[in-house]
């Protein structure tokens, strides 16, 4: 293997990644050794850079939008500066455009690096205090009969609360290109100052109306996907659709095919939890073997039916609502089991450490 430019170990110290040798590849891939070194300038001004590095500042700027597009640097109040942790990297890998020259290597070393990293990231995440950094959304139209359903878990709601409204490609996705769940790559919904950030600067999002989003929104559900967002009440950042498949905060919790309990600890469940009238199921066994990605949807003998019928693990259940939706029988329905306090008001500590923003 090619020896790596030390300016890549540079970089990669300065997001607490000094010691992997694969993220420093990655940036290699991102970046080039004269771009790298502009980068590691930052937030100077780019007629400061010029003038340090000897270039002119129109092959500085033009270099620094090249990597906004590309996810390396960021836009802030002070200015452009690199992605401050792996994670945030991470989630930037959703421009298309650069995708024939970093090429599937490119993709690969990301899969190594997530592989490489779970296992620490796991152990931190599992004794970190505070709450948990993301939360389930439900399925709109598994409650949309409920009564007590509040603004923020509502999706029709929520998608009229920010504008603008993009979507981007899901890095995950992306990232995963091995998988074999089928679901689109385009479904990460974005709002407000992201989206105009990653439309307008990154040019890797597309704007949406609401009516767009809601029909995307509503697209979705013929997939066994979860709406995941950070656990707060103001949803003002994304709205994410994830599968255990190819999503790289689900995959690190499977075990015997199912997402652990485990889980929880990172991302709430919602306000409500899966319900089934064992008189109307049909024992088709739809909502445990191709919708409930957490194994809460099982099956049991009902010796007063004396068959099997399906029923719901409450603990192991997250309220996403997605085996309500597609039930044949409409033998599911939603029940709001927890008080609007479940979702705090603002984003805990925890979250800001997990994301490096």
């Amino acid at each position: 293997m090619s020896q790596i430019d030390p300016i890549y170990k540079e970089l990669a110290a300065m997001m607490n990644m000094g010691h992997s040798e694969t993220m420093q590849r990655i940036l290699a891939k991102l970046a080039t050794p004269e771009q790298a070194r502009i980068v590691r300038e930052l937030p100077l001004p780019s007629e400061e850079i010029a003038k340090k590095l000897n270039m002119d500042k129109e092959t500085v700027d033009r270099h620094i939008q090249e990597l906004v597009e590309k996810g390396l640097v960021v836009l802030t109040r002070r200015g452009p500066r690199m992605a401050r942790s792996e994670g945030q990297l991470h989630d930037m890998q959703n421009n298309t455009k650069f995708d024939a020259e970093l090429g599937p290597e490119y993709f690969a070393l990301w899969r190594q690096l997530l592989a490489e990293e779970s296992p620490e990231r796991m152990r931190i995440r599992a004794t970190r205090e505070g709450p948990p950094t993301g939360r389930i959304v439900p399925r709109w139209k598994s409650i949309k009969d409920v009564e007590g359903v509040l603004p923020f878990e509502d999706v029709r709601e929520i998608l009229k609360a920010h504008t603008p409204i993009g979507v981007v490609h899901c890095a995950c996705k992306r990232i995963n290109s091995d998988r074999e769940c089928g679901i689109p790559d385009e479904c990460c919904i974005i709002f407000g100052r992201t989206a105009e950030f990653n439309i307008r600067d990154r040019k890797c999002a597309r704007e949406l109306t609401y009516e767009e989003a809601l029909e995307l929104v509503d697209k979705m559900d013929k997939y066994p996907v979860i709406h995941l967002t950070p656990n707060v009440r103001d949803v003002s950042l994304l709205l994410c659709n994830c599968h255990s498949d190819c999503c790289d905060v689900l995959k690190p919790y499977i075990e015997n095919g199912t997402v652990s309990i485990s889980f929880q600890k990172t991302h709430a469940p919602s306000r409500f939890v899966a319900t089934v009238d064992p008189a109307k199921c049909r024992a088709c066994k739809v909502c445990a073997t191709k919708r409930c990605q957490f194994g809460a949807a099982q099956m049991k003998y009902y010796p007063e039916f004396g068959a099997e019928r399906a029923f719901i693990d409450a603990e192991r259940c997250m309220g996403c609502g997605s085996c309500v939706i597609t039930c044949p029988a409409n033998a599911r329905s939603m029940k709001l089991v927890r008080p609007p306090e479940h979702v705090p008001t603002e984003l805990g500590r925890t979250f800001w450490a997990d994301t490096g923003t």
